[in-house]
């Protein structure tokens, strides 16, 4: 499995992603995240994550909590579990997710960007 638009980058609202490599089960992403901006809160029903932080500082949601990433740092996102990555400074980070990868599991709860 392939996904099209691997190795090229998707400009979002809050910065960029680039799809390293996507297999059946699992998918490893390099995200851009712009000093200011934030994903939305969000869950996956399917999949869950694990961020590694390469450069910068981010606030990261994990359900009820609130954490302070920065390069070398990682967390790991359960299936279903709410979380959100806040861009404190510009910052790179490694996203690898395991299960049944798909752009479209995801269950928005707020959005900064009206989607």
């Amino acid at each position: 499995m392939r996904m099209e638009n691997q190795n090229q980058p998707i400009v979002k609202p809050w910065g960029e992603y680039i799809v390293l490599e996507q297999k059946e089960k699992y998918w490893i992403k390099k995200l851009f995240v712009k000093e200011g901006a934030r994903l939305s809160l969000q869950s996956h029903r399917d999949r869950s994550e694990i961020w590694v932080v390469l450069s910068g500082e981010i606030e990261a949601m994990k359900g009820d909590s609130r954490l302070m990433l920065r390069a070398g740092e990682s967390l790991a996102i359960d299936k279903n579990e709410k979380h959100r990555i806040d861009g404190l400074k510009d910052s790179w980070i490694l996203e690898v997710a395991f299960g049944d990868v798909r752009e479209d599991d995801i269950t928005r709860f707020e959005d900064d960007y009206g989607r």
